[in-house]
């Protein structure tokens, strides 16, 4: 009876502690980013513009993540000149325009809302989930969570310091002025 006790009391710890795990993964949003090989690029760009410490410290953060797919479809030459040191600033600026102060989890995204970000700017959230179904479309991008004009492909990845949501373009604050600086730059 006392050994039966004893495995019950073992078997409800262990289910206890494996549900702890589940609600509270233990990798950073920078380690997250480092294990997939789809945003390696990002990876790279975080390390141009010494922003992996950041994305590792307590948040919580919101990280909207292009893919190197998103990346590779810049402007040719686009993504090179970023990662020069000489445009640290200008990368560190752009990749800040996808951090959000707070989790943000998509079910929480409503119909359509305007976010701050680190860099100061705002990004556009539409749930096109929420403002079409009542049209019947189903397209990918009436049926989906878009910021600005990029489509979230994968959403809700939960980190220990915030969350991360996979999506297909790299969004730029809408002044430009970070490409414009750049372009002044490569003048002079």
């Amino acid at each position: 009876m006392k050994a039966l006790k004893i495995t019950l009391l073992l078997v409800i710890s262990l289910m206890i502690l494996g549900f702890a795990s589940i609600f509270n993964p233990d990798k950073t949003i920078s380690e997250k980013v480092a294990e997939k090989e789809d945003l390696s690029t990002l990876m790279t760009a975080l390390e141009a513009a010494e922003l992996v410490e950041v994305l590792k410290g307590e948040g919580p953060y919101t990280v909207f993540a292009p893919t190197n797919k998103a990346f590779a479809e810049l402007p040719e030459g686009k993504l090179e000149d970023l990662l020069k040191p000489e445009h640290k600033g200008e990368l560190a600026k752009i990749l800040k325009y996808h951090v959000v102060a707070g989790k943000i989890f998509a079910s929480d995204i409503g119909e359509e809302q305007m976010i701050k970000t680190l860099e100061g700017s705002e990004l556009r959230i539409l749930n096109q989930k929420t403002t079409d179904d009542y049209m019947g479309d189903e397209s990918e991008a009436m049926n989906s969570i878009m910021v600005n004009n990029a489509i979230v492909t994968n959403a809700d990845i939960e980190v220990s310091n915030g969350v991360i949501h996979i999506i297909d373009g790299v969004v730029m604050p809408s002044n430009q002025e970070v490409l414009g600086a750049m372009e002044q730059n490569e003048e002079n």
